[in-house]
């Protein structure tokens, strides 16, 4: 895509490869003004039209999944949106022309020619050329008609935004128009995700945020009225229990996570092996620990810099027993630069994707269940960190959570590293 200015304003143009050309029925080009002799704002509107373009592009390449009445009505709605104010009362009145036509001629086709034949009552084309009249005239929209736009204005990384655009387009599955969201359905659809998907209730709530968020912008573009709220005051049910959730994982025993290290050095998976060392000394999540370059370790500590929270960023001490595994890793450091090395990345440049199933295969050929998952590890050292008497905000520190109080969350400046290390050093395991 590229801009150009003509007459003072800026357009956007963007070339159609030749085989959606037909498909999409726009000629060669995407073209469209900005509506703005500022190039700066001309090149935000004009990211928010390329992330459109490029989805209509790729739909096209799919064959579309438009049935052909709604097809129809968004050209007239192109129509309608490129044709000046004071024309379009005759654009809308072509649009009620060519949806009386679509009725007549479907009463024709089943030899009927009286619209006050009962025969006339039972046919589908009244409710579709209503479809059709609202498509065309903006009255009705999809609900994913611009969820692309929306993502393009978030700041989140692209594992959130694909997480986010995979929550409104299942919603959409169940409420396909604008229109179709109301108060009630959405109260029974948010109940059927607790009581027979087993959604726990904070996986709802977050699934509730992101709508929000979406419906948020659409009110922001004048595509729904302000006053039409959905999602307020709905009540999020408890789940009844079938499935298992970030809610439910248990912390591995002391000894379990001994039986865990073991398998793994009998499997000769050294890097795993060493993943578990560093987990069940320090808590740290399986990401972050992933993600720990050499030059962020310390003399007996190290920074903690890729954590998904604030708390989580932070500096660890390195416990005694945990030093040796520590200065092999350092000495046999490689050309990645990361404490653990040769780990793949994903889409999203995680590098823990690969490990955590290899993980997930260990655990459960030594029969855990979905209960126990790497995360477990953590929650084992913050049960040892607990049975030791260390205090609440002390461990927080340790294991990157929020503290527990005003005073330490708010104030505090956080326990200094001899305090934490003295604490760590209190943990335990059976070897």
């Amino acid at each position: 895509m590229y801009l150009e200015k003509r007459r003072k304003r800026w357009y956007a143009i963007h070339e159609i490869p030749e085989d959606v050309r037909k498909a999409l029925g726009c000629g060669k080009q995407f073209f469209k003004s900005l509506e703005t002799e500022d190039k700066t704002m001309a090149k935000r509107r004009a990211a928010l039209l390329e992330v459109r373009w490029l989805h209509e592009i790729e739909t096209a390449r799919k064959g579309g999944t438009l049935d052909h009445v709604e097809r129809d009505a968004l050209y007239w709605r192109k129509v309608l949106a490129d044709t000046p104010e004071d024309q379009r009362e005759i654009v809308i009145g072509l649009i009620a022309d060519e949806a009386q036509d679509r009725v007549e001629t479907a009463l024709a086709r089943e030899g009927i020619w009286d619209e006050r034949d009962p025969r006339a009552a039972d046919l589908p084309v009244y409710d579709e050329a209503g479809r059709f009249y609202g498509i065309a005239t903006g009255k009705i929209v999809r609900l994913t008609e611009h969820l692309d736009e929306w993502l393009a204005t978030l700041d989140n990384e692209a594992k959130t935004k694909d997480m986010k655009r995979s929550t409104i387009q299942r919603f959409a599955e169940k409420f396909p128009y604008v229109t179709d969201v109301r108060g009630k359905p959405v109260q029974l659809w948010v109940n059927a995700l607790a009581a027979q998907e087993g959604k726990k209730a904070k996986t709802i709530r977050r699934i509730l945020s992101e709508l929000r968020g979406y419906w948020a912008y659409l009110v922001s573009i004048e595509v729904v009225q302000s006053d039409h709220q959905p999602f307020i005051q709905l009540q999020v049910p408890k789940a009844n229990g079938s499935k298992v959730g970030s809610e439910s994982w248990v912390p591995f025993s002391p000894a379990d996570v001994v039986r865990l290290l073991q398998a793994a050095e009998a499997r000769k998976d050294d890097t795993l092996a060493d993943l578990i060392r560093i987990a069940m000394w320090t808590g740290g999540r399986i990401e972050s620990l992933c993600a720990l370059k050499v030059n962020e370790v310390g003399d007996g500590f190290f920074d903690i810099l890729h954590d998904k929270s604030e708390a989580g960023r932070r500096t660890v001490p390195i416990h005694s027993k945990l030093k040796p595994t520590m200065d092999r890793l350092l000495k046999n450091a490689k050309a990645d630069g990361y404490v653990l090395p040769g780990l793949t990345e994903n889409k999203y440049g995680d590098r823990s994707d690969a490990i955590g199933k290899r993980f997930g295969r260990l655990k459960t050929a030594l029969g855990f269940t979905e209960q126990h998952v790497f995360h477990s590890i953590r929650k084992t050292v913050a049960t040892l960190l607990e049975n030791a008497g260390v205090p609440e905000n002390v461990a927080a520190d340790i294991i990157g959570h929020d503290k527990p109080t005003m005073t330490y969350g708010l104030y505090s400046g956080g326990a200094s590293l001899e305090v934490k290390r003295q604490a760590l050093e209190k943990i335990d395991y059976p070897v």
